[in-house]
């Protein structure tokens, strides 16, 4: 049986980066456990690239590490 998606919208910290992505209606999560997140209470999802659409901020995207920079 196949799972239908939902779209779900996010972007980050400072709000000029702007995505959605199509994912199931309930997501599976995880705690983020970076100072900033840790505070906001974040949670995070990994879905599929082509499950990603950008919609705003491709200008102002960096490479963001921290820690064991695995993620």
């Amino acid at each position: 049986m196949e799972e239908t998606l939902t779209t779900h919208r996010g972007g980050c910290h400072c709000g000029r980066v702007r995505f959605e992505v199509q994912a199931p209606a309930v997501l599976e999560v995880s705690t983020c456990n970076c100072s900033m997140c840790g505070r906001q209470g974040t949670m995070l999802t990994f879905v599929a690239p082509d499950q990603f659409r950008l919609k705003s901020g491709e200008d102002v995207l960096t490479d963001y590490q921290f820690g064991r920079k695995n993620i």
